[in-house]
């Protein structure tokens, strides 16, 4: 023993013996005695199903002809306990043991049969790149390097769970990224305890600032050119073995209403699409509120002639308009759920026709008014113009408070409402980032590639919320 470590031994059989008790003695691994050509006696391990036969046969073949061409391997990456050689098999990799000294050589076999790249599903764009990040984390980060050929981006793993050992990748850019924020990072993922960490989500949960909020405080994404933009204002990604998606921080609220393909078109057209979504967003949350704040509370805000038309319209429904709103709302997203979960070819048809029938059937029951269907199928079509983030989720949450607040104390429910809203946002930090930024604390110069999409001629400077270290982006004088 070497601490708490199982040394190799020199003897083949012992060695088997520990391996087999160490894995178990699980069925899927293979141990097969060797000779190479100059006599020496070696033991080949590796899982069955996780390494590529071919690649193997390859590289035995090779070795068994001329042991010199493996020089990194015999000298630098040397094993020399059970526990290092049970986490290259458990990785994918082959494990040749060597006797008389007692030492072991890793080699990358991996095999594992994924998905080609392919667009993000999503986070699907009309004009932009059309590659999506998969759930090898060396493809991932090999697209990552197609798009961003530059020496200066740093990859830094790290291994996290005391079980499972995944591999997760630590991306920065060097003389651009904070290194405060980075080392934060790097102490964050350092105190996981967890026993395995199966999706970048578990990561998330872990180094957020804040674990009781429903507000996303990382983004998430599926695109690599979304990931090397973020690179290029300072921020942080990080990568987890197995999973198709990246995690991006520091991150503020006004960023959940991007999308990359704002910079693909023209930056007025880039600009509509961001204050289109902005606004949906707002709409999204507050329109149920003021629907049902007005017809309860506030009839002489509203013309005549529509009141009239309100009016006759609810009288047969029984219900408040607070229960009425809530009962639509909550039959919307019941639909929406099972559209996403059914299978591609049926979701679709069924979450429309399922609307639309429920809807006039609703309607000509007497149990909901026909401008309530109006309100939620304008309030549905609003969130869905918006990014497929956790934000998404969060305002169709937050549609179910505002309309209580409404239903007790109308105009003046909504506004306290959005009050205690701002209140709690202006309270949270992303890695000490405030998550109003740049609104609270405000800033003029940065809010004009924010609430709206900046020339990339007048993108002279990155946002210095992030603290980056070099604010410059261009090189030279600009014109």
């Amino acid at each position: 023993m070497n601490g708490n470590k199982t040394v190799l031994s020199d003897d083949v059989t012992e060695n088997k013996r520990l391996l087999n008790e160490r894995m178990q003695g699980t069925e899927d691994l293979v141990m097969s005695d060797a000779f190479n050509g100059q006599g020496e006696a070696l033991t080949v391990c590796y899982l069955e199903g996780l390494i590529d036969s071919r690649r193997l046969e390859q590289t035995l073949v090779l070795y068994m002809e001329n042991k010199r061409l493996f020089p990194a391997f015999r000298t630098d990456s040397k094993l020399h306990s059970i526990e290092e050689v049970t986490d290259c098999l458990v990785s994918g990799m082959t494990v040749l043991l060597f006797t008389e000294p007692a030492y072991g050589v890793a080699i990358d076999t991996l095999g594992v049969q994924l998905r080609n790249v392919e667009e993000p599903p999503s986070e699907a764009t009309v004009k932009g790149s059309r590659s999506g990040f998969t759930e090898s984390l060396y493809n991932n980060l090999a697209l990552i390097r197609f798009q961003f050929p530059a020496a200066s981006l740093k990859v830094e793993f790290r291994k996290v769970g005391y079980l499972s050992k995944t591999t997760i990748a630590v991306l920065s850019v060097g003389g651009i990224t904070n290194a405060e924020i980075l080392g934060e990072v790097h102490r964050r993922i350092g105190e996981i305890s967890e026993d395995a960490i199966l999706g970048s989500n578990d990561i998330e949960e872990w180094i957020t600032d804040n674990r009781g909020t429903m507000f996303p405080l990382i983004e998430s994404t599926e695109r690599p050119d979304r990931v090397v933009g973020a690179l290029l204002d300072g921020r942080i990604a990080v990568l987890v073995q197995g999973t198709p998606f990246a995690l991006l921080l520091p991150f503020v609220f006004l960023q959940a209403f991007q999308v990359s393909e704002d910079y693909s078109w023209n930056y007025y057209i880039g600009s509509a699409m961001r204050v289109l979504r902005l606004l949906s967003g707002l709409i999204g949350m507050l329109l149920p509120a003021f629907y049902v704040a007005t017809v309860t509370f506030h009839h002489e805000l509203v013309p005549t002639p529509l009141l009239q038309s309100i009016a006759a319209a609810k009288e047969p429904v029984p219900f408040p308009a607070v229960v009425e709103s809530t009962a639509m709302m909550l039959a919307f997203e019941i639909m929406r759920e099972a559209g996403i979960r059914m299978p591609k070819q049926v979701g679709q048809a069924v979450s429309i026709v399922g609307a639309l029938i429920l809807g006039q059937a609703a309607v000509q029951a007497g149990i909901v008014s026909p401008i309530m269907v109006i309100v939620a199928a304008l309030t549905g079509i609003c969130t869905f113009t918006l990014p497929p983030t956790m934000m998404n989720y969060v305002i169709r949450v937050l549609q179910f408070g505002m309309t209580f607040l409404a239903s007790l104390l109308g105009y003046v429910g909504i506004t306290v409402g959005i009050i205690m809203l701002l209140t709690y946002l202006a309270s949270l930090r992303s890695f000490g980032v405030p998550y109003l930024g740049p609104v609270a604390p405000f800033d003029m110069s940065e809010l004009t590639d924010v609430l709206v999409r900046r020339p990339s001629t007048s993108k002279n400077r990155r946002p210095s919320l992030f603290r980056a270290i070099n604010l410059n982006r261009n090189r030279g004088k600009t014109r």
